[in-house]
């Protein structure tokens, strides 16, 4: 059962809260979505939920990634954001060739992919994990700290230093959840999160506070609808299908019918939709029957209809892991399996995916999509 208390404390921070930076809204924005869909990687007692803080770290990187690169302020004092972590983001800008002449969502996209398909270079990552390092101590010492009435009284943070991080590694998601700790929320606090977390973040509360603060930072010289799509990045669009194409052989079956598909007539379905998961990972690009994929549309597959189909599901997932191992394996570990452990069997990842399906479905309120609705 949602505690009303607990509601009524979040909601107190969102509106009337002392606001002197964008950080809180970002936190709440990037806790809600770990919440939702890292739920795998969560561990809760009788009282406490815990939370890798590298997620949190991710979602800053790139969320705040579009207004220092637009020189756009989200604290009252100083630059955009701390002067340190301006630096590794220049340092970065500049190693990626972007100038003052990119556009911020070109700038975006650029690193935002690179990031995604395992492309960084040596010296990017290197860049890339200082950045994290100055973004963790900002998540730690600012936001986590005077979110509520008193110190820490919402976010608990297990790890305060940073200096000890491995630098021979690539960076990416995986990395930072093996590397940066975790956070603990009070299990009331977690569950408001997981179940009315898109409610929070709409368009009436932190989005719209986000945006409010940014303009006031910015004493109102600039358009509101710039700021809006900076903090909903609705330019920027990762939902291409034709890496899975790379992949699939030219005659498929139809993921959901098992019809056949051939000379390469088919569609790249997202199983979780993107617009609703936001996922393009190689895991959640499966071939399709247009007529079905149409029907299918943005309603969730039953749990259901994913068991029936697994055994088809597994063998498009063998084939993305036989010829893009390094990169479907990173995904699946960070996206699908509690833990990070690739012991775990295709059947132990199916029934992650059917608990998301199912989270999506009774939770949130989507409709479900079963071959007998067809």
């Amino acid at each position: 059962m949602i505690s009303l208390d607990a509601l009524s404390q979040i909601n107190r921070i969102i509106e009337h809260d002392k606001i002197s930076s964008t950080y809180k809204f970002v936190l709440l924005k990037n806790t809600i979505d770990v919440c939702q869909r890292y739920d795998h990687l969560v561990t809760i007692n009788k009282t406490m939920a815990t939370l890798p803080l590298g997620l949190i770290i991710e979602g800053w990187i790139f969320d705040y990634l579009p207004f220092v690169f637009s020189e756009i302020r989200q604290q009252h004092r100083g630059g955009t954001l701390r002067k340190p972590v301006e630096l590794q983001y220049e340092a970065l800008f500049k190693d990626m060739g972007l100038s003052k002449e990119t556009t911020w969502n070109d700038a975006y996209a650029t690193i935002f992919t690179k990031y995604l398909t395992l492309e960084l270079t040596d010296k990017q990552s290197k860049i890339m994990l200082r950045l994290a390092g100055e973004i963790a101590k900002t998540i730690i010492e600012m936001p986590m700290r005077f979110t509520g009435d008193n110190e820490y009284e919402i976010f608990q943070p297990h790890k305060t230093s940073f200096r000890n991080i491995p630098k021979n590694e690539n960076f990416n998601r995986e990395f930072l959840i093996e590397n940066f700790g975790s956070f603990s929320i009070k299990k009331e606090h977690y569950e408001i999160f997981r179940y009315m977390g898109q409610s929070l973040y709409g368009s009436s509360t932190i989005a719209r506070r986000w945006k409010e603060v940014t303009y006031t930072l910015n004493q109102y010289n600039i358009q509101l609808d710039d700021i809006d799509k900076m903090i909903y990045k609705s330019i920027f669009d990762d939902r291409n299908t034709a890496i899975a194409r790379k992949y699939l052989p030219n005659d498929c079956y139809c993921v959901w019918s098992g019809k056949k598909l051939k000379n390469g007539q088919y569609d790249i379905d997202h199983v979780l939709p993107y617009s609703i998961w936001f996922n393009n990972d190689l895991w959640n690009l499966l071939p399709c029957d247009p007529k079905i994929n149409n029907k299918k549309s943005n309603n969730i597959p039953s749990p259901e209809l994913i068991l029936k189909q697994k055994d088809l599901i597994i063998v498009y997932w063998g084939l993305y892991e036989t010829k893009a191992p390094k990169l479907f394996n990173y995904q699946v570990k960070s996206s699908l399996l509690p833990t990070l452990d690739m012991k775990k069997t295709k059947y132990d990842i199916i029934e992650t995916l059917c608990n998301k399906a199912d989270y999506l479905i009774k939770e949130r309120g989507f409709t479900p999509f079963k071959l007998n609705s067809i």
